[in-house]
């Protein structure tokens, strides 16, 4: 695979760029999760447990 990628022409940019896209996201889902609310995470941490349909949070 490496040897494919090796002789195509701008390859690298669109690896850097997936790479980028990628810690992007992770990064911004990380910063997300720190910041939620303390209850939000509780309810959501719970929904395997609970039985009855209602998932009112």
């Amino acid at each position: 695979m490496s040897e494919f990628l090796g002789q195509v022409e701008g390859a690298d940019v669109y690896l850097i760029t997936s790479l980028i896209i990628f810690l992007l996201v992770f990064i911004m889902a990380t910063i997300y999760m720190i910041i939620m609310p303390k209850e939000t995470v509780k309810t959501i941490s719970e929904l395997p447990l609970i039985d009855d349909t209602s998932y009112e949070a």
